[in-house]
């Protein structure tokens, strides 16, 4: 923006060695964001310097903020409705110096309001109403109010408003306050404020009603997480919710609390309150719930009725819940392996088999069984756990059992009943570790299970069946050394995993590296040992370490290569072929030479094309599709439809297709590819 200016000149008789500033401009009255130029003007014998001052007497020096010319300093750019300021200009001599103040002023901003309040508010006859919407203003402005009854006050010569009868009207700080308020005062109070940036307005609903003690009720609402009877909340195990309470009165409550039971007091601190349209609201919020949430919360409100405090409470009982649930719980041991509902035990041995019942309240659990030879006791293990247990003694004279387990618990006077399915006890001989054997994981396996690549890291996988699972460990030896020993496998160049699953253990073997970074020989060979408490079982594999690389492959897998890509190259060939023909406009299968044997009768036009007058092209389009057209469209079967195409109307860009009658189609070249066209002139096409 550039703002102008006009001074009046002024003269008078100079003496030597004096200046004097004959004028001074501060640019007009920006916005926040432009820049500003302040302009100063003096006169003096000899011609005088120019310096520039802030508010506290610095000298302004070129900057980022400021630009300090001959006779002008420019602000870059006004950050803030703060940046009114007075600045200096002096004019100076040898002997002389004269200084003249200069204030930036802004120009005026839209006023607003910086506060939210409620939309109403309730109170009582005689209270004092105070209704004050925070505003901001920059500069002069314009305020006035408008409600029920404010018509009956006078305003004073500073406009406030005049005492009038029994209620007092202010209006300093732009805060409306109304003293000893009544009845007949109930209504919207508007609060207008204006300059020359523009207007604003608010709204205050006053509500004024006899008083009436605090209350509260319980208004937490129901999910499908939760139900809630009366001031009881019935929550399932695991579910986020917001309890909530409500405080109401006249005047409105001044406060709402809940108290949570000891066990939950770290959930205190998510209260949140919110006042209103005359209601105070506690919400607590519960993330997760558990047992140890349920008991007794206790929400309590109060507000002041003449000097006197009135209270409020109301006890809400959280109940957490969860229906019943069954599972199996018996567990593996040295001597026990646990698969799905089949429980094995070592003959000779001890078994415990179980389930576990979980559910809000804790349910019960019974159990019934094919026979008795194992004593049944019931556990407790928490509030909502319930296990019950069958233990078979070492020398039980059963060889199976079965069982199955159902529980129960009661939510909200209904009967919930689960069950699990029948379980089932084996007892087995004692085993050591089984069919043990050793695989080669390496990328030459495929051709040569003992092949193993200098390039490649040695892979090998031990796997054995054994009850109970077992432990593995690894030794070598080079065939070709004298000393022909096994040795056990060093941690620094070999590693080792190990992974069990119900019956079978597997452990693989891999060196750290590539097998030519650690074994020097050609032939060696590998022995895995499988071992649990009855016994173990061990096996060896040979490995040959050869120079062939990881992605050498054999002739067989060439040969299979090269008869794929053979297929391939003649499939490719046919399709060429028939593409070819269609192309070339040939549509009988006496057309289609040697390949006329390999397709079918559909091929053959059930009519040929049709003779037309000259210059008249006929074309037979067939096709199993449909597509559509700009006018119209135009489906197309294998039953054949000729069109005709007039010579002077055809384009190569865009042809126009008749279909028997004078309405046509418009289709561009691209949609033509898009079916097989012959026409009697292939030049056409």
């Amino acid at each position: 923006k550039s703002y102008s200016v006009k001074t009046a000149a002024s003269f008078s008789l100079m003496n030597d060695n004096s200046s004097q500033i004959l004028f001074i401009d501060n640019g007009g009255k920006p916005n926040v964001g432009d820049a500003i130029t302040l302009r100063c003007g003096a006169c003096g014998y000899p011609t005088p310097s120019y310096e520039w001052h802030d508010t506290n007497d610095k000298k302004l020096q070129t900057s980022d903020v400021y630009e300090v010319l001959e006779t002008s300093m420019i602000v870059k750019s006004i950050k803030t409705a703060d940046d009114d300021a007075e600045y200096k200009c002096a004019a100076l001599t040898a002997t002389s110096k004269s200084v003249e103040s200069i204030r930036l002023t802004l120009s005026d901003t839209i006023p607003k309001f910086n506060r939210t309040i409620e939309n109403s508010q309730y109170n009582i006859p005689g209270a004092t109403v105070v209704i004050d919407f925070g505003l901001e203003v920059k500069g002069q402005i314009d305020i006035s109010w408008n409600g029920q009854g404010l018509d009956k006050f006078l305003l004073n010569t500073d406009n406030s408003m005049a005492n009038r009868g029994n209620l007092k009207l202010d209006n300093e700080n732009n805060v409306l306050t109304i003293e000893n308020i009544q009845k007949n005062a109930s209504g919207v109070f508007q609060c207008i404020v204006y300059n020359e940036a523009g207007m604003i307005s608010a709204y205050k609903t006053v509500i004024i009603r006899e008083s009436q003690p605090a209350q509260v009720a319980h208004t937490t609402a129901s999910t499908t997480d939760k139900t809630e009877k009366g001031n009881d909340i019935h929550s399932v195990r695991g579910a986020n919710f917001t309890m909530q309470c409500t405080g109401s009165g006249n005047p409105t409550p001044s406060d709402i609390t809940i108290d949570v039971p000891d066990s939950t007091s770290a959930i205190a601190s998510s209260l949140i309150k919110v006042n209103k349209e005359g209601k105070y609201i506690g919400n607590l919020l519960i993330d997760k719930v558990t047992e140890q949430y349920a008991g007794v919360y206790k929400c309590c409100t109060h507000n002041f009725i003449k000097g006197l405090k009135k209270s409020a409470c109301v006890n809400i009982s959280l109940a957490v819940e969860e229906v019943v649930s069954v599972t199996q719980h018996s567990e593996d041991t040295d001597y026990t392996l646990v698969i799905g509902n089949q429980v094995y035990g070592t003959k000779g041995y001890p078994l415990a088999a179980s389930c576990k019942a979980t559910g809000l309240p804790r349910p019960t659990i019974s159990i019934k069984r094919n026979n008795d030879c194992g004593a049944v006791s019931t556990i407790t293990k928490s509030n909502d756990i319930e296990i019950i247990q069958v233990d078979y003694a070492k020398d039980t004279g059963c060889t199976t059992d079965s069982f199955q387990c159902c529980g129960n618990n009661t939510i909200q006077d209904e009967l919930y009943q689960r069950c699990y399915d029948w379980i089932t006890v084996s007892f087995v001989d004692q085993e050591k570790p089984n069919d043990v054997k050793i695989e080669n994981a390496g990328n030459l396996a495929s051709d040569d299970s003992s092949l193993v690549s200098l390039m490649e890291t040695l892979m090998l996988n031990c796997s054995a069946k054994s009850f109970p699972e077992s432990e593995f460990s690894w030794e070598y030896r080079n065939s070709a050394s004298t000393a022909n020993a096994f040795q056990r496998l060093e941690s620094v160049n070999f590693q080792t995993s190990v992974t069990k699953s119900k019956g079978f253990t597997y452990s693989m073997l891999s060196t750290i590296g590539t097998a030519g970074d650690l074994l020097t020989g050609t032939n060696y060979e590998f022995q895995c040992t499988a071992k649990n408490i009855f016994g173990q079982t061990s096996v060896i594999k040979s490995i040959q370490i050869t120079s062939s690389a990881a992605n050498q492959v054999s002739a067989s897998v060439y040969l299979g290569v090269g008869i794929v890509l053979f297929i391939g190259a003649l499939v490719a060939v046919f399709v060429m072929y028939i593409f070819f023909i269609i192309s070339s406009g040939k549509k009988k299968r006496s057309d289609l030479g040697f390949m006329r044997c390999l397709v079918c009768k559909c091929c053959e036009p059930k009519q040929q094309p049709v003779e037309y007058a000259d210059e008249i092209y006929n074309a037979s389009l067939y096709t199993d599709k449909s597509y559509s057209a700009a006018v119209k469209k135009v489906d197309l079967y294998p039953d054949i439809k000729h069109m005709t195409f007039d010579d002077d109307e055809f384009d190569r860009s865009n042809t126009i297709v008749f279909n028997g009658s004078t309405s046509h189609s418009e289709f561009d070249d691209r949609m033509f590819t898009l079916n097989t066209a012959v026409f009697k002139d292939p030049d056409i096409v």
